[in-house]
């Protein structure tokens, strides 16, 4: 460690190297979305929306994924082989920076094009609601005339009547696609009323979704893994003695996080909760304002289709429709799964999770593109009635090429010691001021709101960690010159000065 310069003393004799190796920390760049794999028509779509948004297209392709999973829902399951299916709905999350773009990639989809389609679904749902209180009030009239013939028979000592019949079912529920409250009765009455499909549960913050799943139901951790793979599931209530029984327990989620809070969710006990999360964590693209409106009705159009793919009249428990992969596919997807094996052999923690579910992942999607591309073609096509070899290949290029790298990008920086992560930060921050400072203050690193450099004690910490590295010096106090008290300023290494980039 080189001794503490004056400011005035010529830095370049002074300093030595700085270590870079804190610039990576461990964190593998993203990898590039393969925007092909959407169909060429979706694939300007999400451009188009991504530009507008002023956003990387993966902010866009997530919650795309996760809303065409929803609308597909329990109508289509893919299917491998007679003993292994899969229901298609799918846990994209994006990971970001606040201000990165995860909100507005995700507006276009959430707030403009699934509220008209979820007004679709309920077009003809006033009819049913006073179809089904006519026939209630009709058989209120039923019941007081058999009650009163009952009355009748009693003083005649006959035999009563039986009782007519109660056929009407329960009270019809308006149709739900989207849901914000993630209370597990309220998911569960939906699930078993208005959304037999499944829903889509939208949460602008994952980790405030993941952390209190357990705040009122200590089973919610499991009910909310049992909404991944589409069991059966059962509710019980306190209040009521009834309970809530799901035929098919499935749920499509989207939401986005930041990089801190996800590392704080890493350090608890992998249940295979976080491994069925699709992450996306692009960098981040320049700030511009989009000057272009996104194909909100374009969109609505061919995902509106996928509305139209109902459950059919059978007991809803047992109506799923399976669609099978083409016979060339299958060896395919086995090589695939034969692959992901071998390298989950050699992984472990949260990555190694990842590397089972793979296989799952890469069937589930390839059902999802074979609808997307369905639904984005012209015409009156029927739907799909197998998964083609072609949407196999995609969708196992978008798990091998870009979700499970991302994977090794998500759980390679959780993973990090905190002072690594903190020091990365402020590393990285640090090469991006132009011109490059030659001293910085605590107190000001705190009001640039860096991630996970908010506190005090944090800047600190990551202070401390580029002093290790040879990036920071302590800097005498500029008022007095003497040995007096310190001020939190440190002196930054001029070397860094042939790290940074032009612009």
């Amino acid at each position: 460690m080189a001794s503490q310069p004056e400011i005035d003393d010529d830095p370049i004799v002074l300093w030595p190297a700085p270590d870079l190796l804190i610039l990576q920390s461990d964190r593998r760049p993203p990898p590039k979305l393969p925007l092909e794999a959407f169909g060429s028509a979706w694939a300007e779509w999400i451009k188009q929306a991504a530009l507008a948004a002023a956003c990387p297209a993966d902010y866009v392709a997530g919650p795309l994924l996760a809303s065409t999973s929803a609308l597909i829902g329990n109508a289509r399951w893919a299917q491998a082989a007679p003993g292994w299916s899969e229901p298609p709905h799918l846990w994209p999350g994006g990971v970001g920076d606040s201000g990165n773009g995860k909100s507005p990639g995700a507006a276009c989809l959430i707030r403009s094009v699934l509220p008209e389609i979820e007004r679709r679904m309920a077009l003809d749902f006033p009819d049913k609601l006073r179809e089904w209180h006519m026939l209630a009030e009709l058989a209120k009239v039923k019941e007081e005339k058999w009650k009163s013939e009952v009355r009748d028979a009693e003083k005649k000592k006959a035999a009563p009547p039986p009782p007519p019949e109660r056929d009407i079912g329960p009270e019809p529920q308006q149709p739900r696609l989207r849901q914000h409250d993630v209370t597990i009765e309220k998911v569960a009455t939906l699930l078993a009323t208005a959304a037999p499909k499944g829903l889509l549960i939208v949460r602008n913050e994952l980790a405030g979704w993941i952390e209190g799943m357990n705040a009122y139901n200590t089973s919610g951790r499991s009910f909310w893994i049992e909404a991944y793979d589409g069991h059966p599931y059962r509710v019980e209530r306190q209040k009521h003695q009834q309970p809530i029984d799901v035929p098919r327990n499935v749920v499509a989620v989207y939401g986005g996080t930041q990089p801190d809070k996800l590392a704080r969710l890493m350090q608890e006990l992998d249940d295979g909760l976080m491994a069925r999360i699709l992450w996306l964590w692009p960098d981040p693209v320049d700030f511009y304002i989009g000057r272009q409106a996104p194909g909100v009705n374009w969109a609505v159009g061919a995902l509106d289709k996928l509305r139209e793919l109902d459950l059919s009249a059978v007991d809803v428990a047992l109506s799923k429709k399976m669609v099978p992969l083409e016979p060339s596919a299958v060896p395919i997807l086995e090589k695939f799964g034969g692959e992901m094996q071998l390298r989950q052999r050699w992984a472990s923690g949260l990555l190694r999770s990842a590397y089972g579910k793979a296989r799952g992942q890469a069937l589930r999607l390839s059902l999802v593109l074979e609808y997307l591309w369905w639904c984005a073609a012209d015409g009156m096509a029927p739907p799909p009635t197998q998964i083609s070899q072609a949407a196999t290949v995609a969708a196992i290029g978008l798990v091998g090429e870009y979700f499970m790298p991302m994977a090794e990008r998500v759980y390679g920086d959780a993973a990090l010691p905190e002072e690594e992560r903190l020091a990365a930060t402020l590393a990285r921050w640090l090469v991006s001021r132009r011109p490059l400072p030659a001293v910085i203050n605590a107190r000001e690193v705190r009001r640039h709101k860096l991630p996970g450099l908010r506190e005090a004690e944090k800047v600190m910490v990551a202070i401390k960690a580029l002093i290790d590295v040879d990036w920071l010096m302590p800097a005498p106090t500029r008022a007095g010159g003497g040995p007096g008290r310190q001020r939190a300023d440190f002196a930054v290494n001029p070397r860094l000065k042939g790290t940074q980039k032009d612009d």
